[in-house]
């Protein structure tokens, strides 16, 4: 089970920065399975049980960062669903993710609103949103690696 636990951990610093896999979701799942397989003390394993909690939360998080953003700046719902949809279309046909994100985010506030300046603005602030959200992913599936293997040597 030790081994799985591993493996999903793994899979979670994977999804942090893939879209595709929801990288906070699977090191909470790998936490809880270390928990269930190892012989923890009560408070290692409440440890490991609150910050799998956390890593709910940025699970959840993830999704409203973008459009909390580009919606800070001006931005509106199409851009953030723009950003959403071009950061997916740019990671499977080839601009990449960022690129692709900023793509969807201008189309989406252009369509809506027709003013560049906002869309370029829209944009850029949804795109920042997605590579927040990408670098507190890692440092939070990283940190429950590291927790993990810290466990682990003691």
């Amino acid at each position: 089970m030790e081994l799985l636990a591993g493996i999903v951990l793994i899979l979670g610093v994977v999804g942090a920065v893939l879209p595709l896999l929801p990288g906070p979701l699977l090191s909470a799942l790998g936490l809880i399975l270390f928990t269930q397989s190892s012989t923890l003390n009560v408070d290692s394993a409440l440890g490991l049980y609150i910050w799998a909690f956390v890593g709910l939360l940025f699970f959840l998080g993830d999704y409203f960062l973008p459009g909390f953003v580009a919606k800070r700046g001006g931005g509106s719902k199409e851009a953030s669903r723009g950003a959403t949809i071009g950061l997916l279309m740019g990671l499977i046909l080839g601009p990449g993710m960022f690129i692709g994100a900023f793509i969807g985010a201008f189309i989406g506030q252009y369509s809506s609103n027709g003013n560049i300046s906002l869309s370029l603005r829209s944009a850029l602030l949804a795109t920042i949103g997605i590579t927040l959200g990408i670098i507190g992913k890692l440092i939070y599936t990283l940190s429950a690696v590291a927790l993990v293997l810290l466990l682990v040597s003691i």
